[in-house]
C-alpha cells in the first residue's frame, strides 16, 4: 500500500478507537475557547457506554482563581453537550518558580455538567465532585 493509503487506514483505525471522537471534540472546544497550545493532554477513559475525560491545560496569563473558573465555565458550556462524558476533569497548569505546577483541578460528574447551564461561573466550586487548589491561587 502507498504511504497515503497506509495513513488513511491508520486514521480510520484511530477513529474507531474508543474515546477518539470525544477526544477530538474536546480538543476542538478547548481550541475554540483558549489560546493556541493551551492543551497539554487529553485522556479519555471509556467505561461502559460512557467516558471519563481528563483535560490538562497550560495557562500563561496571570493567574487568579476567578480567571480560571471563568475559562473553565466557558469550556463547560460546550463540553456538557457531549453526551458520552460521564465525568469531566479539567486541570490547569502554570509555571510557578519555573516548575509546571497543577494550580486548579475541578471534576464534574454528569449531573454537575447539566447544572452548568443554570449557574454562574462563581458557583462552579459548589457543584464539583472534586476541587483542588494550589496555594499560589490566593
Amino acid at each position: 500500500p502507498s504511504e497515503e493509503q497506509q495513513q488513511k487506514s491508520e486514521e480510520m483505525a484511530m477513529q474507531k478507537t474508543p474515546g477518539y471522537e470525544t477526544m477530538t471534540a474536546v480538543a476542538q472546544i478547548a481550541n475554540t475557547h483558549l489560546l493556541e497550545n493551551a492543551i497539554l493532554n487529553i485522556q479519555v477513559t471509556p467505561k461502559d457506554e460512557k467516558e471519563d475525560v481528563l483535560l490538562q491545560l497550560q495557562t500563561t496569563e496571570f493567574l487568579t482563581e476567578d480567571t480560571l473558573l471563568k475559562n473553565t465555565y466557558n469550556l463547560l458550556q460546550d463540553i456538557r453537550q457531549i453526551e458520552t462524558i460521564d465525568t469531566f476533569t479539567v486541570a490547569w497548569f502554570a509555571l510557578i518558580a519555573s516548575e509546571n505546577t497543577e494550580v486548579l483541578t475541578l471534576t464534574f460528574d454528569r449531573q454537575a455538567l447539566q447544572q452548568v447551564a443554570t449557574i454562574s461561573y462563581k458557583e462552579l466550586p459548589s457543584i464539583v465532585t472534586d476541587y483542588k487548589k494550589h496555594e499560589s491561587l490566593n
